[in-house]
């Protein structure tokens, strides 16, 4: 448990340290949540498809079609093979709305939804398979107690902040797939 002062008032905050996966962690807490998630934020500079893993871009994706869950997902354009994959995977999902950023620096998941669901992770592990296997850290914070505001501030970084920058393209709006459909 850790202190949080915000404008004067104190506030406990529940929180955790992650230390490698944080993928993983993610993508765990997101399926534990189901139904209970109501908007995910992903910003990431680099992401990747995480093929054959659990916390894999396609297992994501049918999470959210699933449970029909919106998903917003910043990066910044493909230059590799593997993201321009992993960028196919998102448009394909009429519940993803995907920004292209190329001054995109931040790492940082978010799961809005009631206690216990939601969560975000702020840290330095990019959205890819290389990054699963480095030395990353992530701050997880809980919507419990004064968390609930550091979660919304986080997603809003990328629904309210990056999204209406000048360098920002709305590659693909929610409700519709790359095909249209």
């Amino acid at each position: 448990m850790y202190e949080l002062v915000e404008t004067g008032l104190v506030r406990s905050v529940r929180a955790a340290i992650i230390r490698c996966g944080v993928q993983r962690a993610f993508m765990s807490r997101l399926v534990r949540a189901k139904r209970n998630v109501r908007l995910v934020m992903i910003a990431s500079p680099w992401i990747s498809t995480f093929e054959g893993r659990p916390y894999s871009l396609a297992r994501f994706t049918a999470h959210l079609r699933r449970f029909t869950i919106p998903g917003y997902v910043f990066t910044r354009p493909p230059e590799t093979a593997e993201q321009a994959e992993a960028v196919n995977i998102l448009t394909e999902c009429p519940l993803v709305e995907l920004v292209y950023n190329s001054n995109l620096h931040a790492k940082i998941y978010a799961c809005l939804g009631p206690q216990p669901y939601g969560f975000a992770i702020l840290g330095s592990a990019n959205m890819t398979t290389h990054s699963a296997s480095l030395y990353e850290i992530g701050l997880l914070v809980l919507s419990a107690s004064g968390g609930d505001f550091i979660v919304k501030e986080l997603a809003e970084f990328g629904l309210n902040y990056l999204r209406t920058r000048p360098d920002s393209r709305v590659i693909k709006k929610r409700g519709r797939s790359r095909h249209g459909l």
